[in-house]
């Protein structure tokens, strides 16, 4: 774990506290609209406090104990020991299946759907049963031993795919989303904006190592119907560039292709969003909008 002396002075701590802030505010609302109180936030707090103190911060050959953890966190050593004695209070049962759901919808559209400069090519359609070119066959060889009707039901509720009257199983949605399932969405909260957090610590911390990709575009003063058009080329767009690097990652995974071989094990993630919300005030007044026209007139 790096330790950059930079990062540890007063003024970048303060900087580091607003950034915390503003990162807490959205998650607070989404908490307090779903009825979690500072009290059951707080115990949460304090088991990543001890989780990561105790992964991440031991001494190489040294047990970490309930003294070192309470100094490092700050956390009694009493509390330390209680927190560290409770079982996990989550349970994995959601990243399994969501996880194993979304790498049969993965699956299929690597083998069998043609790569599209659009995402929003036709339905693809899959025998149910059968040795090859079947649902069941796909489900066999990407969801581990997760039974075929616990699969189709998954993806069936998620609006993934529909039945045929024929008894054929249609893709109709190229990517999976827990979008009717509220412990899927409360996972994905957890694992995606884990993802991104980790990425932008690293980013901070990275020192000579390599930073990880990080950008985003973002304009303040838009029209409300001007972004109807935005979310459609990113939803089309954005499929297409998931899936080009989704067979690029798949080709590399050991799991995915018995003929890799090399050391190591590495987790890698490649993900896109997108947001939007309203501005408060009014447009930019127009005094702004003349200072915007005249700076780009003097670059040219």
């Amino acid at each position: 774990m790096g330790n950059n002396s930079q990062m540890n002075d007063a003024s970048t701590i303060g900087h580091l506290l607003a950034a915390l802030l503003t990162l807490m505010r959205p998650l607070v609302r989404f908490l307090l609209a779903r009825g979690i109180a500072f009290d059951s936030f707080v115990e949460v707090a304090k088991r990543a406090f001890i989780e990561v103190a105790e992964k991440d911060f031991g001494i190489p050959g040294k047990r970490q104990t309930d003294s070192r953890i309470s100094v490092l966190t700050g956390l009694t050593r009493k509390e330390v020991a209680r927190v560290r004695d409770e079982a996990e209070p989550l349970s994995m049962v959601a990243d399994q299946r969501l996880n194993r759901a979304a790498r049969v919808v993965s699956g299929w559209v690597r083998d069998f759907a043609p790569v599209k400069k659009k995402a929003s090519a036709a339905p693809m359609t899959l025998a149910l049963d059968g040795a090859e070119r079947s649902f069941a066959e796909l489900v066999r060889r990407y969801s581990g031993d997760m039974p075929v009707q616990s699969v189709l039901d998954e993806l069936l509720r998620a609006g993934t795919v529909t039945r045929g009257s024929d008894g054929t199983v249609q893709l109709v949605n190229r990517t999976y989303l827990a979008a009717k399932d509220e412990v899927g969405k409360v996972f994905l909260l957890g694992s995606d904006a884990r993802d991104l957090i980790a990425t932008i610590t690293h980013n901070l911390d990275a020192g000579s190592s390599p930073a990880y990709f990080q950008r985003k575009t973002s304009y303040n003063n838009l029209p409300a119907h001007s972004l109807n058009e935005v979310r459609d080329v990113l939803r089309d767009e954005g499929q297409v560039f998931l899936e080009r690097f989704d067979r690029m990652l798949a080709a590399k995974d050991r799991d995915m292709n018995v003929a890799v071989s090399g050391e190591g094990r590495k987790r890698a993630v490649i993900g896109l969003y997108y947001f939007e919300e309203d501005v408060d005030g009014a447009a930019i007044p127009s005094i702004a909008v003349e200072a915007i026209k005249k700076s780009r007139r003097k670059e040219k």
